[in-house]
């Protein structure tokens, strides 16, 4: 071989190499930036449920602090006072809707749990009205209802069982399906 045939071949291996070279830097980029998105996406789903199980809590915890003042108003057999009880309604709805939020945005299982949440909070709702309508009309208080304070725990029960499951939510990876993200 001679000189120019050497210097050719030495050109088309450093063309070849470059070549090479940007087509890896292309793939590893383009790899780069599907990492890059599908974190982004985690940290922005992860901070939806947290907004969302954070809405939900706040709910319950307004409804409990006057569930809590109605619950000492009736063992010191005071009348509520006037608005209590549109306030313990708006409170149940923005309870709702804020349940709505988490069952669109949260795993199954989270869920199902502020459901449980709700259902202990409408239990306890409707305890307390058999019981002030028996009340009001002098019948004794029936066995099969239970009574605001057994609800009492149910409630606080279903709440600590809303928290450790979306703890468990927020933790876990993200496992959305990512097959259109290409």
């Amino acid at each position: 071989m001679d000189a120019g045939e050497i210097a050719l071949v030495g050109a088309v291996a450093g063309i070849v190499a470059s070549i090479v070279g940007a087509g890896g830097a292309v793939v590893a980029a383009r790899l780069t930036g599907r990492y890059q998105s599908r974190s982004q996406h985690a940290h922005w789903r992860r901070q939806v449920r947290r907004d969302a199980y954070a809405a939900f809590l706040n709910s319950v915890a307004q409804f409990n602090e006057l569930r809590r003042s109605y619950r000492e108003w009736t063992l010191l057999g005071q009348s509520m006072p006037e608005g209590t009880v549109d306030r313990l309604r708006e409170l149940i709805r923005n309870i709702e809707k804020a349940l709505f939020i988490v069952e669109l945005e949260g795993p199954p299982d989270t869920a199902a749990q502020a459901g449980t949440v709700m259902r202990s909070i409408a239990d306890w709702q409707a305890s307390v009205i058999v019981s002030e309508f028996r009340a009001a009309r002098g019948v004794p208080p029936r066995d099969d209802v239970p009574s605001g304070d057994a609800m009492h725990g149910q409630i606080n029960q279903s709440v600590a069982g809303f928290k450790a499951v979306a703890r468990t939510a927020l933790d876990a990876p993200d496992t959305t399906d990512r097959a259109s993200w290409t």
